[in-house]
This record gives structure tokens, sequence and C-alpha cells, in this order.
């Protein structure tokens, strides 16, 4: 499914009234969809080794635990070492 890297996506999120916003689906390069079993933690981070900061989202996604990035702009996956 995902690389062992990071990666540039397109999130389809979910944005609530007060500001708050969650991601819900990854959109792949080749138009997969994967959804986003849970998020297990929400928090500013960085990820030294693939250069990525940002909110950083703990995701399970089909069985498998990857760190979603969001700098303000876009998106960002990566693998959690």
């Amino acid at each position: 499914m995902i690389k062992a890297a990071s990666h540039n996506i397109d999130v389809v999120v979910k944005y609530y009234q007060d500001g708050r916003f969650i991601p819900l689906y990854l959109l792949w390069d080749d138009d997969t969809k994967y959804k986003i079993d849970r998020i297990t933690a929400i928090q500013e981070g960085a990820s030294l080794k693939y250069g990525l900061q940002g909110k950083r989202f703990t995701c399970l996604i089909q069985n498998q635990y990857r760190f979603l990035f969001f700098n303000g702009r876009s998106w960002s996956i990566c693998p959690i070492d």
C-alpha cells in the first residue's frame, strides 16, 4: 500500500465549525482511496529523518501505523520508525 518513504498526498478532511479538522481518507497518486481506520494521537511534531513538520496525526491505515503530517498547506505521510 504505502511506500517506506515520505510522500506528499491528497487527503479528504472533515472540518468542524470550531476550527478542528480530522483526516478521513488518503487519496494516492493512482486515485486509490484508503480509509483512515483510526487516529490514535494528534500533536505538533516533526520527523527529522523525512524533513517533515506540522500537525502530526498517528493513523492506523489497513493495519499499519503511519504518521500523517499537515504543514498548513499540504499533507505528507511517512512510516513510523
